[in-house]
């Protein structure tokens, strides 16, 4: 989060307002460190579910994130639709990097945050290599303009908190 404040300081002084997607990236990347947890082998078995223990440490993390993005980014917007555009951009972000660490959590015995950043840039990476019109993952212009952009960051924020959930399913749970 340090590092996303530094670079987001950086990107507002030199005056190049386009340039947020750096820290907003930054800043998802490090939220997907929530769900890294040394004792996830002990906790697998505890009374309180992996949802459980998942939602408490998101409450922890995602105020602070929201507020750090919030001071970054009000300080170069122009408009309405720019705003909602960077807020759908955020949010997709956010829960696709969370439901990254969320699966590679289960995976990795509760280390998916140093998982999500890579596979998040990679992502983002593979979706610059469609054409505009199908690019899953916009950091630029596509057909459609600012409401393609929100359409598709907001898809992106459902699917990854769909995945999310769907990787918090407690794995001692009763069948």
């Amino acid at each position: 989060m340090v590092i996303a404040t530094v670079v987001g300081a950086a990107v507002l002084a030199s005056g190049h307002a386009r340039l947020v997607v750096i820290p907003t990236t930054l800043l998802a990347a490090a939220a997907g460190f929530a769900f890294d947890d040394s004792s996830y082998e002990t906790l697998a078995a505890s009374p309180s579910s992996l949802i459980r223990r998942r939602l408490g440490r998101l409450i922890v993390v995602i105020p602070p994130t929201i507020i750090l993005w919030t001071a970054l980014v009000s300080q170069g917007v122009n408009g309405r639709q720019e705003t909602l555009t960077l807020v759908a951009m955020f949010a997709g972000l956010v829960g696709l990097t969370l439901g990254i660490a969320g699966v590679a959590a289960l995976r990795t015995g509760g280390r998916g945050g140093a998982v999500a950043a890579p596979v998040l840039l990679l992502a983002l990476i593979v979706s610059a290599v469609f054409p505009p019109l199908w690019r899953p993952l916009p950091l630029g212009d596509v057909p459609g303009g600012w409401p393609a952009l929100q359409t598709r960051w907001s898809t992106a924020a459902v699917i990854g908190t769909l995945v999310l959930l769907v990787s918090s399913r407690d794995p001692a749970r009763r069948r």
